[in-house]
């Protein structure tokens, strides 16, 4: 793996985790295997989506309209990638399934747990698109900088 890449991912972890923590410590009063868990989502969920955008910094386009479209590229992939992460972890947490007693993955389905899961699946993707328009900018600096320092 390349310098600049591998740069970028732990960039875009960095910035999943960024963005994942406060929340993440504002609602669960002490860590625990699904905080965990979902701040390893966030962090994988920032890494491919700084990737993702950062194909569109190498295609050439300069100055705000192509840190802004960064922004917003990185908002909807890192935002998908995480919201698809939790809407699965939440639905599980929800469904009470654990690996002692699989036998409830029926109860994955009930109505409470899928639309339950999905609402918060749709905030953390709304919060992570809004974050990545309105910081996205900033970070898009930095893997433009990255990017060329890649180059030379």
């Amino acid at each position: 793996m390349n310098t600049p890449v591998r740069n970028l991912l732990v960039l875009g972890a960095a910035w999943g985790l960024l963005l994942a923590a406060p929340p993440a410590v504002l609602m669960a009063g002490e860590p625990d295997f699904f905080v965990l868990a979902a701040l390893l989502g966030a962090a994988l969920a920032g890494a491919l989506g700084t990737l993702a955008a950062a194909r569109s910094l190498s295609g050439g386009r300069r100055g705000l309209r192509a840190l802004l479209g960064f922004g917003a590229r990185q908002g909807l992939s890192g935002g998908a990638v995480a919201a698809g992460l939790l809407w699965g972890m939440m639905a599980v947490s929800i469904a009470g399934v654990s690996p002692a007693e699989p036998g409830g993955l029926s109860a994955l389905m009930r109505p409470a747990v899928f639309v339950g899961s999905f609402f918060v699946a749709l905030s953390v993707f709304v919060y992570a698109l809004l974050a990545g328009l309105l910081l996205g900018p900033v970070l898009g600096l930095l893997a433009v900088r990255l990017l060329r320092k890649g180059e030379a």
